[in-house]
């Protein structure tokens, strides 16, 4: 795995962390996400989804931007 180092707050790989901490990069595990995590990794990956989405709706919208960016 690369050791990364964060640069603006916000969660990455499912924990919250502040600039200048460090995490492995790596496939994050949405389905172990709660519904805030979610909305943020979404934004984090231009996903626009509405916050009254429920959990597997706002699951689906990021996996298929992933589907989609994969296709380009």
């Amino acid at each position: 795995m690369v050791l990364k180092t964060v640069t603006e707050a916000g969660f990455y790989n499912g924990r919250f962390l502040r600039p200048g901490a460090s995490y492995e990069a790596g496939e994050v595990k949405i389905d172990r996400l709660n519904k805030g995590q979610l909305l943020a990794l979404a934004a984090e990956r231009g996903v626009e989804v509405d916050a009254s989405k429920t959990k597997a709706e706002i699951i689906a919208a990021i996996e298929a931007k992933a589907v989609e960016g994969s296709a380009d």
